[in-house]
């Protein structure tokens, strides 16, 4: 159920467009050039350890769109499918997954693009690459435990959508995609770590950006778990109990 739902999302997604299934590639390329020729171009922004900008930048970019686009579609998975919500039959809880799973596609696409630049930039292919899956499952916990409370807040407050997008754009300039934490004040950096995007924005590049592998520290992986966890708890909770009152709210 979760696949076909998933499907008919990217189905009407793009229905009715001349390109079709190419918007998915046109929206991060020209996400890429425009960032390109602010910060590259016109500030003249350099990566980490001289890293091409460009490729450190999309490393960064990669983790950050995924989570933003389909934190935004999980939200209103609720409210944009009261005709299922209705039906008691239907289980509720699965939509969350349903657009999770819809978005794993331009999420795919957007890393065919970053793998084109790792070949341009001479980025040699090495197994602990594949650990990338490790922080993609990262995403998707994080995903699924503020989808579920949102989804079941946006049910009775239809402001939280809108104030999302504030928020979701605050949190993109606190985390360090564009700029590199070593700009910061060595007394103020140690405050990323408090940020889980953080440690899967930084988990990306550290295995993608250059020829050395970079790992996060045992610190930062037990405090990611440890927020993991208990906003995984409180979705579900929050979510099973707003459950039964949604069909007459809506």
């Amino acid at each position: 159920m979760i696949w076909a739902l998933a499907l008919r999302d990217l189905e009407t997604r793009y229905a009715g467009t001349m390109g079709g299934i190419l918007w998915a590639f046109v929206h991060p390329v020209a996400i890429v050039v425009i960032f390109y020729f602010v910060f590259a171009i016109g500030f003249r922004a350099q990566g980490p350890e001289n890293a091409p900008f460009i490729l450190w930048f999309v490393c960064g970019l990669v983790p950050w769109f995924f989570f933003n686009e389909t934190l935004q579609a999980i939200t209103k998975s609720i409210t944009s499918n009261s005709h299922l919500v209705k039906k008691t039959v239907f289980p509720t809880e699965i939509l969350p997954f349903v657009y999770l799973v819809s978005g794993v596609v331009p999420h795919a696409i957007f890393l065919f693009i970053l793998a084109g630049l790792l070949i341009f930039y001479g980025i040699s292919f090495r197994v602990e690459q594949l650990a990338v899956l490790y922080f993609f499952f990262c995403s998707c916990v994080l995903l699924l435990g503020l989808g579920w409370l949102l989804a079941a807040l946006q049910v009775f407050y239809r402001d939280i959508g809108h104030g999302l997008a504030i928020i979701l754009n605050m949190w993109f300039w606190i985390t360090p995609i564009v700029w590199s934490p070593e700009i910061m004040p060595e007394q103020y950096r140690k405050l990323l770590a408090f940020n889980p995007l953080y440690y899967i924005v930084e988990g990306y590049r550290g295995l993608l950006s250059f020829d050395t592998t970079t790992w996060p520290g045992i610190g930062e992986t037990i405090y990611f778990w440890l927020v993991g966890s208990v906003v995984v708890m409180i979705g579900s909770y929050t979510f099973r109990r707003l459950k039964p009152e949604f069909p007459d709210v809506m």
